[in-house]
Protein backbone atom coordinates (compact mmCIF):
# COMPACT_ATOMS: atom_id res chain seq x y z
CA UNK A 1 0.00 0.00 0.00
CA UNK A 2 1.36 3.43 -0.98
CA UNK A 3 1.14 6.47 1.27
CA UNK A 4 -1.03 9.37 0.17
CA UNK A 5 0.87 11.58 -2.19
CA UNK A 6 3.54 8.93 -2.95
CA UNK A 7 4.27 8.51 -6.66
CA UNK A 8 3.81 5.05 -8.12
CA UNK A 9 7.10 3.38 -8.97
CA UNK A 10 8.21 2.80 -12.53
CA UNK A 11 7.85 -0.57 -14.25
CA UNK A 12 11.40 -1.79 -13.39
CA UNK A 13 11.22 -0.51 -9.83
CA UNK A 14 7.77 -2.04 -9.44
CA UNK A 15 9.04 -5.51 -10.33
CA UNK A 16 11.98 -5.14 -7.91
CA UNK A 17 9.63 -3.88 -5.17
CA UNK A 18 7.32 -6.87 -5.67
CA UNK A 19 10.26 -9.33 -5.49
CA UNK A 20 11.55 -7.75 -2.29
CA UNK A 21 8.12 -7.79 -0.70
CA UNK A 22 7.61 -11.50 -1.56
CA UNK A 23 11.05 -12.65 -0.27
CA UNK A 24 10.89 -14.14 3.23
CA UNK A 25 12.58 -12.41 6.08
CA UNK A 26 15.14 -15.20 6.54
CA UNK A 27 16.30 -17.12 3.48
CA UNK A 28 16.28 -20.91 3.98
CA UNK A 29 19.72 -22.49 4.40
CA UNK A 30 21.32 -24.24 1.48
CA UNK A 31 20.45 -27.86 0.99
CA UNK A 32 23.08 -30.52 1.64
CA UNK A 33 23.46 -31.14 -2.08
CA UNK A 34 24.32 -27.52 -2.93
CA UNK A 35 27.95 -27.91 -1.91
CA UNK A 36 30.01 -31.13 -2.09
CA UNK A 37 30.38 -32.70 1.36
CA UNK A 38 33.82 -32.90 2.90
CA UNK A 39 35.44 -35.95 4.50
CA UNK A 40 34.41 -34.96 8.03
CA UNK A 41 30.78 -34.98 6.94
CA UNK A 42 30.97 -38.40 5.30
CA UNK A 43 33.22 -40.26 7.73
CA UNK A 44 30.76 -40.68 10.63
CA UNK A 45 28.20 -42.27 8.29
CA UNK A 46 30.54 -44.43 6.21
CA UNK A 47 30.18 -48.19 6.74
CA UNK A 48 32.98 -49.55 8.92
CA UNK A 49 35.61 -51.86 7.45
CA UNK A 50 34.62 -55.26 8.79
CA UNK A 51 37.25 -57.84 9.65
CA UNK A 52 36.55 -61.38 10.79
CA UNK A 53 37.49 -61.96 14.43
CA UNK A 54 40.95 -63.39 14.95
CA UNK A 55 41.24 -66.83 16.45
CA UNK A 56 42.95 -67.04 19.85
CA UNK A 57 46.49 -68.45 19.80
CA UNK A 58 46.62 -72.24 20.14
CA UNK A 59 47.60 -73.75 23.47
CA UNK A 60 50.34 -75.75 21.78
CA UNK A 61 54.08 -75.49 21.53
CA UNK A 62 55.47 -76.37 18.10
CA UNK A 63 58.69 -77.60 19.73
CA UNK A 64 56.65 -80.40 21.34
CA UNK A 65 54.87 -81.36 18.09
CA UNK A 66 57.04 -83.39 15.82
CA UNK A 67 56.73 -82.51 12.15
CA UNK A 68 54.66 -79.33 12.68
CA UNK A 69 56.25 -76.28 11.02
CA UNK A 70 56.27 -73.14 13.20
CA UNK A 71 53.13 -71.06 12.77
CA UNK A 72 50.95 -73.95 11.56
CA UNK A 73 49.95 -75.24 15.00
CA UNK A 74 46.35 -74.16 14.35
CA UNK A 75 46.04 -76.85 11.71
CA UNK A 76 46.42 -79.63 14.27
CA UNK A 77 43.10 -78.69 15.89
CA UNK A 78 40.82 -78.24 12.87
CA UNK A 79 39.30 -80.25 10.03
CA UNK A 80 37.66 -77.41 8.08
CA UNK A 81 38.92 -74.20 6.51
CA UNK A 82 37.14 -71.55 4.50
CA UNK A 83 38.87 -69.20 2.09
CA UNK A 84 37.16 -65.89 1.43
CA UNK A 85 38.50 -63.19 -0.85
CA UNK A 86 38.65 -59.71 0.55
CA UNK A 87 38.86 -56.54 -1.47
CA UNK A 88 41.22 -53.67 -0.71
CA UNK A 89 41.59 -50.42 -2.59
CA UNK A 90 45.40 -50.61 -2.32
CA UNK A 91 45.82 -54.29 -3.11
CA UNK A 92 47.16 -53.66 -6.63
CA UNK A 93 47.22 -56.60 -9.03
CA UNK A 94 47.41 -59.28 -6.34
CA UNK A 95 44.39 -60.67 -4.52
CA UNK A 96 43.98 -61.16 -0.78
CA UNK A 97 42.08 -63.78 1.19
CA UNK A 98 40.99 -64.42 4.75
CA UNK A 99 41.42 -68.02 5.88
CA UNK A 100 38.84 -68.85 8.55
CA UNK A 101 38.04 -71.77 10.79
CA UNK A 102 34.59 -73.36 11.22
CA UNK A 103 33.62 -70.61 13.72
CA UNK A 104 34.40 -67.83 11.26
CA UNK A 105 37.54 -66.79 13.10
CA UNK A 106 40.50 -65.73 11.00
CA UNK A 107 43.51 -68.00 11.27
CA UNK A 108 45.62 -66.66 8.42
CA UNK A 109 45.69 -64.09 5.67
CA UNK A 110 46.86 -64.97 2.16
CA UNK A 111 48.32 -62.26 -0.08
CA UNK A 112 49.08 -62.88 -3.73
CA UNK A 113 52.31 -61.23 -4.85
CA UNK A 114 52.56 -60.10 -8.48
CA UNK A 115 56.01 -58.96 -9.55
CA UNK A 116 57.63 -58.37 -12.89
CA UNK A 117 60.02 -61.24 -13.70
CA UNK A 118 58.93 -62.99 -10.50
CA UNK A 119 57.17 -66.34 -10.03
CA UNK A 120 54.07 -66.84 -12.14
CA UNK A 121 52.18 -67.65 -8.94
CA UNK A 122 53.26 -66.54 -5.48
CA UNK A 123 51.17 -66.36 -2.32
CA UNK A 124 52.41 -65.45 1.14
CA UNK A 125 50.35 -66.73 4.07
CA UNK A 126 50.56 -64.64 7.23
CA UNK A 127 49.31 -65.15 10.75
CA UNK A 128 47.23 -62.60 12.63
CA UNK A 129 50.39 -60.77 13.71
CA UNK A 130 51.44 -60.27 10.09
CA UNK A 131 54.27 -62.80 10.26
CA UNK A 132 54.82 -65.15 7.31
CA UNK A 133 54.13 -68.78 8.16
CA UNK A 134 53.90 -70.32 4.69
CA UNK A 135 54.54 -69.45 1.04
CA UNK A 136 53.29 -70.91 -2.24
CA UNK A 137 55.48 -70.61 -5.33
CA UNK A 138 55.08 -71.73 -8.93
CA UNK A 139 58.03 -70.82 -11.11
CA UNK A 140 57.22 -72.43 -14.45
CA UNK A 141 54.15 -73.45 -16.44
CA UNK A 142 55.85 -74.63 -19.63
CA UNK A 143 55.51 -78.40 -19.17
CA UNK A 144 52.53 -80.72 -19.30
CA UNK A 145 52.14 -80.41 -15.55
CA UNK A 146 52.20 -77.42 -13.22
CA UNK A 147 53.71 -77.64 -9.77
CA UNK A 148 53.24 -75.38 -6.75
CA UNK A 149 55.79 -75.68 -3.97
CA UNK A 150 54.65 -75.16 -0.38
CA UNK A 151 57.37 -73.64 1.84
CA UNK A 152 57.36 -73.23 5.60
CA UNK A 153 58.60 -70.11 7.39
CA UNK A 154 62.25 -71.23 7.11
CA UNK A 155 62.00 -71.69 3.33
CA UNK A 156 62.02 -75.49 3.42
CA UNK A 157 59.52 -77.20 1.06
CA UNK A 158 57.00 -79.20 3.11
CA UNK A 159 54.66 -80.29 0.29
CA UNK A 160 53.89 -79.99 -3.42
CA UNK A 161 50.68 -79.58 -5.43
CA UNK A 162 50.80 -80.81 -9.01
CA UNK A 163 48.19 -80.04 -11.67
CA UNK A 164 47.89 -82.64 -14.43
CA UNK A 165 46.49 -81.45 -17.74
CA UNK A 166 43.26 -83.25 -18.55
CA UNK A 167 40.51 -81.97 -20.82
CA UNK A 168 37.76 -83.98 -19.14
CA UNK A 169 38.46 -83.53 -15.42
CA UNK A 170 40.54 -81.41 -13.07
CA UNK A 171 43.23 -83.64 -11.56
CA UNK A 172 45.69 -82.54 -8.89
CA UNK A 173 48.15 -84.56 -6.83
CA UNK A 174 49.21 -83.66 -3.30
CA UNK A 175 52.79 -84.75 -2.63
CA UNK A 176 54.79 -84.87 0.57
CA UNK A 177 58.14 -83.16 1.03
CA UNK A 178 59.82 -86.31 -0.32
CA UNK A 179 57.65 -86.15 -3.50
CA UNK A 180 55.54 -89.15 -2.44
CA UNK A 181 51.88 -89.18 -3.41
CA UNK A 182 49.64 -88.44 -0.41
CA UNK A 183 46.22 -87.49 -1.83
CA UNK A 184 44.45 -86.94 -5.15
CA UNK A 185 42.01 -84.12 -5.94
CA UNK A 186 39.47 -84.74 -8.71
CA UNK A 187 36.74 -82.45 -10.00
CA UNK A 188 34.95 -81.13 -13.10
CA UNK A 189 37.09 -80.04 -16.02
CA UNK A 190 37.58 -76.46 -17.13
CA UNK A 191 35.40 -77.05 -20.20
CA UNK A 192 32.37 -77.46 -17.96
CA UNK A 193 30.70 -74.86 -15.79
CA UNK A 194 33.17 -74.44 -12.91
CA UNK A 195 32.24 -70.86 -12.10
CA UNK A 196 29.27 -71.59 -9.88
CA UNK A 197 28.92 -73.90 -6.91
CA UNK A 198 31.26 -76.77 -7.64
CA UNK A 199 32.86 -79.58 -5.65
CA UNK A 200 36.25 -81.28 -5.89
CA UNK A 201 36.75 -84.61 -4.14
CA UNK A 202 39.86 -85.29 -2.06
CA UNK A 203 40.65 -88.99 -2.42
CA UNK A 204 43.14 -91.41 -0.99
CA UNK A 205 46.08 -92.21 -3.23
CA UNK A 206 44.44 -95.48 -4.36
CA UNK A 207 41.29 -93.45 -5.23
CA UNK A 208 39.11 -95.86 -3.23
CA UNK A 209 38.10 -93.47 -0.43
CA UNK A 210 36.91 -89.86 -0.34
CA UNK A 211 38.64 -88.28 2.65
CA UNK A 212 37.72 -84.63 2.11
CA UNK A 213 36.19 -81.98 -0.12
CA UNK A 214 37.09 -78.66 -1.70
CA UNK A 215 33.83 -76.84 -2.38
CA UNK A 216 33.15 -73.49 -3.99
CA UNK A 217 29.92 -72.12 -2.55
CA UNK A 218 28.80 -68.53 -3.15
CA UNK A 219 32.29 -67.40 -4.18
CA UNK A 220 33.81 -68.89 -1.01
CA UNK A 221 35.94 -72.02 -0.91
CA UNK A 222 35.56 -74.61 1.84
CA UNK A 223 38.23 -77.25 2.51
CA UNK A 224 37.46 -80.28 4.68
CA UNK A 225 39.86 -83.05 5.70
CA UNK A 226 40.37 -85.60 8.52
CA UNK A 227 41.33 -84.14 11.90
CA UNK A 228 44.30 -86.50 12.27
CA UNK A 229 45.72 -85.75 8.82
CA UNK A 230 49.38 -84.74 8.74
CA UNK A 231 49.72 -80.96 9.20
CA UNK A 232 51.90 -80.56 6.11
CA UNK A 233 49.28 -82.36 4.00
CA UNK A 234 46.60 -80.05 5.46
CA UNK A 235 48.77 -77.10 4.43
CA UNK A 236 49.05 -78.62 0.94
CA UNK A 237 45.25 -78.90 0.70
CA UNK A 238 44.98 -75.22 1.62
CA UNK A 239 47.55 -74.48 -1.09
CA UNK A 240 45.56 -76.60 -3.58
CA UNK A 241 42.41 -74.64 -2.73
CA UNK A 242 44.11 -71.29 -3.35
CA UNK A 243 45.68 -72.64 -6.54
CA UNK A 244 42.30 -73.88 -7.81
CA UNK A 245 40.76 -70.49 -7.11
CA UNK A 246 43.57 -68.84 -9.05
CA UNK A 247 43.06 -71.19 -12.04
CA UNK A 248 39.30 -70.61 -12.07
CA UNK A 249 39.74 -66.84 -11.78
CA UNK A 250 42.18 -66.76 -14.72
CA UNK A 251 39.90 -68.97 -16.80
CA UNK A 252 37.01 -66.61 -16.12
CA UNK A 253 39.07 -63.62 -17.22
CA UNK A 254 40.14 -65.48 -20.36
CA UNK A 255 36.53 -66.20 -21.32
CA UNK A 256 35.52 -62.60 -20.67
CA UNK A 257 38.39 -61.38 -22.85
CA UNK A 258 37.39 -63.74 -25.67
CA UNK A 259 33.76 -62.61 -25.45
CA UNK A 260 34.77 -58.96 -25.71
CA UNK A 261 37.04 -59.72 -28.64
CA UNK A 262 34.24 -61.49 -30.51
CA UNK A 263 31.85 -58.65 -29.75
CA UNK A 264 34.39 -56.17 -31.07
CA UNK A 265 34.85 -58.14 -34.28
CA UNK A 266 31.09 -58.41 -34.71
CA UNK A 267 30.62 -54.64 -34.40
CA UNK A 268 33.14 -53.99 -37.17
CA UNK A 269 31.31 -56.20 -39.70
Amino acid sequence: MRRRGEKPPGQGALILWQMESSEPEHAPPKGPCDDPPNYNTIAPYAPPVTQPPSAPPPDLDSTQLKGVPPGLEYLTQINLLSVREKFKVSQGYGRSFDILDSLGQRLFQADEIVECCGPIYNVKILNNNGDRVMELVENCACSCTRQVKVFDVSGVPVAFVVLHWNTLITHLSVLTSSQELALIIVGPGFRTNIFGNVCFEVKSRDEQHVVGMIRNENEQFMVSFPMDLDVCVKAALLAACLFLDNLINKKRKELVRKTRTRAGHGSTI
